[in-house]
């Protein structure tokens, strides 16, 4: 659709809308001080963790009645009392879902499959200009993401030389109260969570596998981009009475209508029209299959989502009713400078006369 990725280029800036919003209390968040493999999205005790964060639909409600939701960014803050330069590389996994609980097989708990990869990079956090601070550990996604449903992100972060590590006190992450249970954990100082995934243990979660079952989730501030849309158009068709003809009608609840049509004539032969202002009901008379394609435009909206209408037109088109009651004398066939011809070719105006003695003229294109 040319018409439509010339109109989203220039309605994106205005059909964009920001927003944002934490999963938890940033103003009355606390940190959590507990055991090293309870800290989700990571800690920097040991050289190899995982973490998996279940995020249910309750609480990304702040996305609902959105269109075309982009997330882009995700955000954990933690409290940090180290100088140490830690030097990660961090993988995002990130894939909808319907769970609303991590599963339980046999007593044991188990962890998701990764998912999409949406972010890899080494990252290098030079703490020593931030002791005291609370830091703000932040990822930059394009992750689409459709409203109503759950996210699962998991986070996997490798020491680069598998002894960059801080005291466990040195690092606290921010938690949100309340939310039990929505996060799992792994830890290791020798194998990455991406090498357990691949493992024979696999997808259990046990404290001998260094891994935390019941651990909540971080403070999380996520940003997202959406862009509103037009609502898409209604199309209808209708046969003309009397006539070898079918209308075609779009009616756009808002802004403007482009159409095209596709038409496969009786020897399958198809030609595809360009797209056009729709202003008006407009007629075909051909016969052979037609698909109109349409959709709309409103200020600064994106283009909507397309539309169609498909039909047959037949010698029989729209006649029936007019011919019922009466027998053809004879047909005559005429161009379009009135010169008569021996049968229809190309535009033709097809004029034929009853035995009662009336006519009727239609245009068709053969």
């Amino acid at each position: 659709m040319i018409l439509a990725a010339i109109a989203a280029l220039t309605m994106t800036a205005n059909a964009q809308i920001w927003g944002d919003f934490y999963v938890g209390d940033p103003e009355n968040a606390t940190t959590y001080n507990g055991s090293y493999f309870d800290m989700a999205p990571t800690n920097f005790y040991v050289a190899h963790t995982g973490a998996q964060m279940l995020y249910t639909p309750d609480l990304l409600s702040d996305m609902n009645g959105k269109q075309n939701v982009t997330i882009n960014m995700i955000s954990f803050r933690f409290m940090n009392e180290t100088f140490e330069e830690i030097m990660r590389n961090v993988r995002i996994y990130m894939q909808e879902t319907d769970a609303t609980e991590f599963a339980v097989v046999d007593g044991v708990k188990q962890f998701f499959p990764l998912g999409e990869l949406v972010w890899e990079e080494e990252r290098d956090l030079d703490l020593s200009y931030m002791y005291g601070d609370d830091v703000d550990y932040s990822f930059r996604l394009n992750f689409p993401y459709h409203p109503g449903k759950g996210l699962l992100v998991t986070i996997v972060c490798d020491a680069l030389d598998d002894d960059n590590c801080t005291m466990g006190s040195d690092y606290a992450p921010f938690y949100t109260s309340g939310v039990r249970g929505k996060a799992m954990t792994y830890t290791n100082n020798w194998t990455g969570f991406e090498a357990y995934a691949e493992g024979p243990d696999f997808p259990d979660a046990t404290a001998t596998l260094g891994c935390g079952t019941n651990v909540d989730l971080p403070l999380t501030h996520f940003q997202y981009i959406s862009y509103e849309q037009t609502q898409t158009p209604d199309g209808s068709y209708s046969v003309v009475p009397g006539q070898h003809e079918v209308v075609v009608t779009i009616t756009p609840y808002e802004g403007d209508a482009y159409y095209r049509i596709i038409y496969t004539d009786p020897d399958g032969n198809v030609t595809e029209g360009d797209w056009t202002p729709y202003v008006d009901a407009f007629s075909v008379t051909a016969d052979g299959h037609y698909r109109v394609e349409f959709y709309a435009v409103a200020d600064d909206k994106l283009p909507s989502e397309p539309g169609a209408v498909e039909f047959n037109v037949s010698p029989t088109t729209g006649i029936e009713e007019m011919t019922a009651e009466k027998s053809v004398a004879s047909v005559r066939y005429y161009n379009m400078v009135g010169e008569e011809m021996s049968q229809a070719n190309g535009m033709t105006i097809v004029v034929t006369t009853y035995t009662d003695g009336t006519t009727s003229a239609v245009k068709v294109m053969k």
